[in-house]
C-alpha cells in the first residue's frame, strides 16, 4: 500500500516527468528554452511565460502553412501521433528574447526584440517592411517583431 501511494505522490508532483499538455486555444511555455527539442506544457494564458499558444492538434504530420512551433506527441498506439501546433502569444509592444527556435517574454532593454505588429485576419511577410515576421494560417495572423 506504501508503495502504491509514494507512487501516486509522485505523480501527482511531478517527478515523473509528466506535464499537462496544452488543448486548443490554450496557452504554454517551453519547459525547458535550452533544450532543442520541443517540450511544452499547459500555463495560464495571463502569465508573463505565456508566449505560446496552441492552434491547432493535428493527426497528420504537418501543421497548417505558417511559422508554427509544433510538438509531436505519440504516446499511444491505438491513438497515433498527436501534432500541437503553437502560435506565439504576444501584443504589440511586448519584448522578447530569442533561445533557440524559442521566445521568452522579458523586460525591454538592449539586446530584445519588440513586437511592432499583430495584424489578425491577414497572413502576409510584406506587411512588416524588412522586419522579421511571423506569419500564420491558422488563425490568419501576421506578427513583426524587429530584428
Amino acid at each position: 500500500m506504501r508503495i502504491i501511494v509514494l507512487v501516486a505522490v509522485l505523480v501527482l508532483s511531478g517527478c515523473s516527468g509528466w506535464h499537462e499538455q496544452a488543448g486548443v486555444g490554450e496557452c504554454a511555455k517551453q519547459i525547458d528554452v535550452n533544450d532543442t527539442s520541443v517540450n511544452m506544457e499547459e500555463v495560464d494564458c495571463s502569465s508573463q511565460d505565456a508566449v505560446y499558444r496552441v492552434s491547432s492538434r493535428e493527426k497528420r504530420t504537418m501543421c497548417p502553412t505558417g511559422d508554427y512551433l509544433d510538438e509531436s506527441s505519440g504516446r499511444s498506439r491505438k491513438t497515433g501521433k498527436t501534432r500541437y501546433c503553437y502560435v506565439l502569444n504576444v501584443r504589440e509592444g511586448d519584448c522578447l528574447k530569442a533561445t533557440n527556435q524559442y521566445f521568452q517574454r522579458v523586460a525591454c532593454e538592449a539586446g530584445t526584440r519588440k513586437v511592432t505588429k499583430v495584424l489578425d485576419g491577414k497572413s502576409d511577410r510584406f506587411l512588416c517592411a524588412g522586419e522579421d515576421s511571423k506569419t500564420y494560417s491558422q488563425p490568419l495572423r501576421t506578427i513583426c517583431i524587429t530584428k
